[in-house]
C-alpha cells in the first residue's frame, strides 16, 4: 500500500511538473500571429495587440493582453477597441497544440459604426491568377494551432453607431455568450441605448440552438425587460417585457418567424406572431391581439378636459369617464416643438416603400385621448406606394364606427383618403376628447368622404377637403335657447306677445340634419334642418375650424309656446323668423331684427284694415246705387 501511494505521488508530481513546464515553455505571444491571421482570414479586419501577452494562473488559467483593437481595411478608426482582453484557456488541449478558449472577456470595449470606422474599398494591387490556377495565401499556415471558443464576455463597454441622419450610443454593455457541447448558445445582454435625448434600458436573456446552423437557427427569447424614457415620452416612461420563440430559416430568401410573441408596455399588452421574408424588399405579416391597449399612457395623449370646461359652463353634465381617464394619463416630458402642418417633411412616409406588410389586430379595449373604444378591429396592407387600412372599426360612446383609410406616400406630404362612418355615437365625449367646445350634444350619425395631405389634427383642420352627411338626434345647443330668445325679443317691443315662462338656455330638437363640405379649414353647411314639437329650424352657413368661428343664417318657425294676441300668434306661427348666429364657438353672438317683424305686422294690419274699409265702402256704394233704381 505504501509503495502504491509513493508511485501515485511520484506520478502526480511528474504530471504537475510537466504541465507547469508546458505552461512555462509555451509563450502566449506565440498565439498573437495565429489570432491575427485567423481574424484577417475570416473577416478581413486587422487585429492589433499593444504590449505583451502573459499567463495568469489564478483562479483560472488565462492569457491576459493589453489594449486590443480591430480595424477595417483603410479605416482611420478601429471598429472595436478594448482596454484589455482575457482569454480563459484549457490546459490539456495545449498538449495537442489546440487553443481551447473557455471564455473571452473584454473590458472597457468601444464598438464604432461610423464613417471613419468603415472599410475603404481600394483597387487591389495584387496580380490576378490565370484561370484554373488556385491561389494560396502567402501565409499558408505553418502554425498548426486550432482555436475553440466556449464563452465570450463583454463588460462595461460602448457601441457608437452613426448614420447619415442619427447617432446611437449603446452604453454600459454587458454581454455574455456561452456555448454548450451540443451547440446550444445562451445569451445575456444588457445596456443603455441613447438617441435624441431618449434612453432605452434593457436586460435580455435568450437561448439559441445552433445545431443546424447551415439550415436554420431556432431559439427562445425568454425575457427582455426594458424601459424607455426621455423627451416626448410620458413622465414615467414606457416599461415592460418582451418574449418570443424565434426561428430563422437559411433559405433563399431567408425567413424569420416569431411565434408566441408577448409584449407588455405599461398597462398595455400585445400577443401574436410575426412572419418575415427577408428579401431585397422585406415582407412582413403581423397578427396581434390585445386585451388592453392604452395609447394615453404610452404617448401621453391625455386631454385637458378641465381647461375646456371653463368655457362651457352651461353644459348640463360633465363627462366623468373622460375626466377620470385624463387624470390617470401620463404627462409628456420635454415635448418636442410642434412643426407646422404646412411643412411637407412633417408628413413624409416614404420609408414605408422599403418593405411590404400585412397587419391584422384585434383589441378588446383601446384608450385614446380619454376615449374608451371596445372591440377594435384593424386590418392594413402596405404595398408600395399605398398603405391601405381596409378596416378600422369598433364601438364607442354607445355607437359604432368604421374608418377605412388610404395613404399614398409616393409624394411628400403623403395624401390621405378617409371615409368615416359613425352611427349613434354620443357627441359630447367625442368633442371633449379632441378639446373642442361642448356647445352641441346629441347622438351623432355621419357618413363622409375626405382627402388631403397630412394625417394629424392640424392637417384635417387646415388642408383636407371633402363632404359629409350629418344626422344628430336628441340634439341640444347649450348657451342659447332660440325660441325663448325670439319670444323675449318680441315681448320687449310689442304687448301682443307675452314674455315666455321658460327661461332655460338650451335649444332642444329631436332631429338635426345637414350636408357639410370641408374645404381647407372652412366647413360649409347646407340644407340644415332641425325639428321638434315646438320649432322648425332651417338654414345654412359655415364654420371656420382653425379659428373656431362660425356664421349661420337660420329661419326659425316656432309652432308652439306662444302667449298673447291670438291673431298675431297665428301669423308668427306661419312664418320663418330670420336669425343669424355668428362669432366664436365659445362666445356665440346673434342678430335678430324683431322691430322689422313688428313693422311688417303693423303694415299687414293696416293693409287689411284699409282693404276691409274699401270693401265695405264699395259694398255700401253698390247698395246705394241699387236702391236708387
Amino acid at each position: 500500500m505504501k509503495r502504491l501511494l509513493t508511485t501515485l505521488a511520484i506520478l502526480l508530481v511528474v504530471i504537475v511538473v510537466g504541465l507547469t513546464a508546458l505552461v512555462m515553455l509555451v509563450n502566449p505571444n506565440d498565439f498573437r500571429h495565429y489570432l491575427v491571421e485567423k481574424v484577417a482570414q475570416k473577416s478581413g479586419y486587422q487585429l492589433a495587440f499593444q504590449g505583451d501577452m502573459r499567463w495568469h494562473v489564478w483562479p483560472t488559467l488565462s492569457i491576459i493582453t493589453g489594449p486590443v483593437s480591430l480595424t477595417a481595411e483603410g479605416a482611420t478608426q478601429p471598429a472595436i477597441s478594448a482596454e484589455n482582453m482575457r482569454l480563459d484557456v484549457e490546459l490539456w488541449p495545449l498538449i495537442s497544440h489546440r487553443l481551447a478558449v473557455e471564455q473571452i472577456v473584454l473590458d472597457g470595449a468601444v464598438v464604432r459604426h461610423t464613417p471613419e470606422s468603415q472599410p475603404q474599398i481600394t483597387a487591389s494591387k495584387e496580380p490576378i491568377a490565370p484561370a484554373g490556377i488556385k491561389t494560396t495565401s502567402n501565409q499558408a499556415s505553418s502554425n498548426q494551432w486550432l482555436l475553440d471558443i466556449e464563452k465570450v464576455e463583454i463588460s462595461n463597454s460602448l457601441i457608437i453607431w452613426q448614420t447619415e441622419k442619427d447617432e446611437f450610443n449603446l452604453r454600459n454593455i454587458n454581454l455574455l455568450l456561452k456555448k454548450s457541447a451540443n451547440k446550444q448558445l445562451s445569451i445575456a445582454f444588457s445596456g443603455n441605448l441613447n438617441k435624441n435625448q431618449q434612453e432605452l434600458s434593457f436586460d435580455a436573456k435568450a437561448g439559441i440552438d445552433l445545431s443546424q446552423l447551415s439550415q436554420q437557427i431556432t431559439g427562445q427569447i425568454s425575457q427582455i425587460d426594458y424601459q424607455l424614457t426621455g423627451v416626448d415620452l410620458p413622465e414615467a416612461g414606457i416599461s415592460g417585457k418582451i418574449s418570443a420563440n424565434v426561428e430563422y430559416l437559411n433559405t433563399s430568401p431567408a425567413r424569420l418567424n416569431l411565434d408566441t410573441l408577448m409584449i407588455t408596455a405599461n398597462d398595455s399588452d400585445l400577443n401574436g406572431q410575426l412572419a418575415a421574408i427577408l428579401d431585397d424588399v422585406p415582407d412582413f405579416k403581423l397578427k396581434l391581439s390585445s386585451s388592453t391597449l392604452n395609447l394615453d399612457s404610452l404617448f401621453g395623449t391625455g386631454v385637458a378636459i378641465e381647461g375646456d370646461a371653463q368655457t362651457t359652463t352651461t353644459q348640463s353634465e360633465p363627462n366623468t369617464a373622460i375626466k377620470s381617464a385624463n387624470a390617470s394619463s401620463a404627462t409628456r416630458v420635454g415635448v418636442k416643438p410642434v412643426i407646422s402642418g404646412a411643412r411637407q417633411e412633417k408628413y413624409d412616409l416614404s420609408s414605408l416603400a422599403d418593405f411590404t406588410a400585412e397587419i391584422q389586430a384585434t383589441i378588446k379595449t383601446l384608450t385614446y385621448r380619454g376615449m374608451e373604444v371596445n372591440n377594435v378591429i384593424f386590418n392594413a396592407v402596405n404595398q408600395t406606394p399605398t398603405l391601405t387600412v381596409s378596416q378600422l372599426s369598433g364601438e364607442a360612446f354607445g355607437g359604432t364606427f368604421m374608418l377605412p383609410v388610404e395613404l399614398n406616400y409616393a409624394q411628400t406630404p403623403a395624401i390621405v383618403k378617409a371615409q368615416p362612418d359613425f352611427e349613434n355615437v354620443n357627441l359630447t365625449p367625442l368633442l371633449a376628447a379632441f378639446e373642442l367646445p361642448k356647445k352641441l350634444s346629441g347622438v351623432l350619425t355621419v357618413k363622409g368622404d375626405f382627402s388631403g395631405p397630412g394625417y394629424d389634427a392640424n392637417a384635417i383642420k387646415n388642408l383636407w377637403q371633402g363632404n359629409a352627411a350629418l344626422l344628430l338626434r336628441n340634439a341640444q345647443l347649450s348657451g342659447l335657447n332660440i325660441p325663448v330668445l325670439i319670444q323675449q325679443s318680441l315681448s320687449r317691443v310689442t304687448n301682443k306677445i307675452n314674455a315666455p315662462a321658460d327661461s332655460g338656455n338650451v335649444t332642444q330638437v329631436q332631429q338635426l340634419t345637414a350636408n357639410g363640405q370641408l374645404n381647407k379649414g372652412r366647413f360649409n353647411l347646407s340644407a340644415l334642418k332641425a325639428t321638434s314639437e315646438l320649432v322648425v329650424i332651417t338654414g345654412n352657413g359655415w364654420l371656420n375650424l382653425p379659428s373656431e368661428t362660425l356664421d349661420v343664417n337660420l329661419g326659425v318657425q316656432i309652432t308652439k309656446g306662444w302667449g298673447g294676441d291670438l291673431r298675431f300668434i297665428q301669423q308668427l306661427q306661419s312664418i320663418s323668423i330670420p336669425l343669424r348666429i355668428y362669432g366664436s364657438w365659445v362666445n356665440l353672438q346673434y342678430q335678430l331684427n324683431v322691430e322689422r317683424l313688428v313693422r311688417d305686422e303693423l303694415k299687414t294690419q293696416a293693409k287689411q284694415a284699409i282693404g276691409n274699409w274699401l270693401k265695405k265702402e264699395e259694398q255700401q256704394q253698390l247698395n246705394n246705387l241699387l236702391n236708387a233704381f
